[in-house]
């Protein structure tokens, strides 16, 4: 058969977003500290835009209204109802929920040697993160178990302005409703993150992790940590005694302490606090209810100039300039307000389908997904999805990325999905850490005990669960317990 060219209509469907929309879907997205940046950009460039305050402060007989005829001349030409209801249905950003943007942290400290040409701190420097992301994508990197994440980050926020972990771990664990010895599982990973002495509970604990980092950490060493108070009094012959050490390998150790750092977040102090502004604000009323609301203190508030206007209207040749300029400020407005009220809404559907774990603990954590939200509010997944990256709520309890709340469900004998994946898998993490030495529960066993409680999972979900949680087997258990010295 030949071959020829020929002319064919051919009639298809796609979505194209308009850039309208598309930086809609951008300022959903933006972080407080981001959306700030945006709007002084804004500012700088737009004439017509500008801060409540400072309009405010204006003299009242030099500020001027646009009439509504005017007002209506420099309508924009787009659809607002249609266009920020819902930031749009389109699928992209909607996989980043569980996104973790950390490729440059390959190796863990274990792997790393005096030869390895990388500096984790500069790589981090240079990309201008505050110590407060690094720390939150070592606890994603680090935690698989969403419940897990949640309380880093509640550790997270009792980190004082050295590094060091100030609260007692007793009365957070109370405070919690969770056992002490999790949290102090959960504490001991994280100071293993980087800087190196972060999370230590005390000066002598937090040289002991920077040593051990560096592989010298002697018993002699070990024991001079133990004992600064004599160094502070430089009662050096009781040191040499204690660390059985002459005065020249005294001298030797002290150097090597000197060189470290006692607050390894000192350098971070300025940027720390600033990045866990929240969002959002939980308070509870007299009667126990929650209230939502917006965190004003972070929400740029903007009006167009009217005075501006006024001053400039009669001149026929900023028309254009004006009309553009006034379409680019309502359209800000617009789109800030609808930031605003979606980033509401999620907010207080989430409290509401949560309220049991503000009241009784992470093992009340229900199930949801992006899908349960969106559909309660006539959303897209993709909107819930970007409002919850990046936006910060604070809780009675700790300040919390709106993400962690979401989990897959798991089935129950109810017929219903009120057994979270998360609280399963810390039933199962609890059942291990409390089974007797002599006795090691095989996951058959685990599936029975969970089924007495009325929920019923398969054996091959109990060894995923388990997996994921980095638990051995039953048989590498048992090898542990015998191999374990007396």
């Amino acid at each position: 058969m030949a071959l020829a060219p020929k002319l064919e209509i051919k009639q298809t469907q796609s979505l194209k977003l308009s850039p309208q929309l598309k930086q809609a879907i951008n300022l959903l997205q933006m972080s407080n500290l981001e959306l700030n940046e945006f709007v002084e950009q804004e500012l700088s460039s737009n004439p017509l835009l500008e801060k409540e305050d400072e309009l405010l402060r204006q003299d009242d007989s030099d500020t001027q209204n646009i009439s509504p005829q005017e007002e209506d001349n420099f309508a924009n030409d787009f659809d607002e109802q249609n266009h920020f209801d819902d930031f749009g249905s389109d699928s992209e950003g909607y996989n980043s929920f569980e996104n973790s943007d950390w490729s440059d942290y390959r190796q863990t400290k274990a792997h790393i040697t005096a030869d390895d040409d990388f500096d984790y701190i500069s790589e981090r420097l240079a990309s201008d993160k505050s110590l407060y992301d690094i720390i939150k994508e070592q606890i994603d990197l680090n935690f698989t178990d969403n419940s897990d994440k949640i309380l880093a980050l509640i550790l997270l926020e009792n980190m004082d302005a050295s590094g060091y972990f100030s609260a007692d771990i007793s009365s957070l664990a109370t405070k919690l409703k969770v056992s002490a010895s999790r949290l102090q599982k959960i504490l001991d990973k994280m100071k293993q993150f980087e800087p190196s002495g972060i999370f230590a509970q005390n000066l002598a604990e937090c040289l002991k992790i920077q040593l051990n980092d560096r592989n010298e950490l002697s018993p002699a060493m070990q024991i001079l940590l133990d004992n600064l108070t004599l160094l502070a009094n430089k009662d050096f012959n009781k040191l040499c005694r204690l660390c059985n050490c002459s005065i020249e390998q005294l001298s030797g150790m002290i150097k090597q302490i000197q060189s470290l750092n006692p607050k390894p977040a000192a350098d971070w102090s300025t940027t720390f606090n600033s990045n866990i502004i929240p969002d959002i604000i939980v308070r509870r009323n007299v009667s126990g209810e929650y209230r939502v609301e917006l965190n004003q203190l972070t929400l740029p508030r903007l009006l167009i100039n009217h005075r501006y206007y006024s001053e400039m209207k009669s001149d026929r040749n900023a028309a254009r300039y004006l009309k553009e300029n006034f379409n680019r400020a309502s359209f800000i407005l617009k789109a800030l307000h609808s930031r605003a009220t979606s980033i509401l809404r999620i907010a207080e559907e989430i409290i509401l389908r949560q309220y049991n774990f503000f009241e009784k603990g992470i093992e009340q954590l229900k199930p949801m997904t992006l899908k349960d939200i969106a559909l309660a509010l006539d959303l897209s997944e993709s909107t819930v999805s970007r409002v919850s990256t990046n936006k910060y709520m604070a809780t009675p309890i700790g300040t919390f990325e709106l993400k962690y709340f979401f989990s897959n469900a798991a089935g129950s004998y109810l017929g219903n999905d009120d057994t979270s994946t998360l609280a399963i898998k810390h039933r199962i993490k609890k059942l291990i850490e409390k089974e007797d030495p002599k006795h090691i529960l095989s996951d058959e066993k685990i599936v029975e005990l969970l089924e007495n409680d009325g929920t019923k999972i398969a054996r091959r979900t109990v060894a995923k669960y388990r997996e994921a949680l980095n638990i051995p087997t039953s048989a590498e258990r048992k090898r542990l317990v015998r191999n374990k010295p007396i």
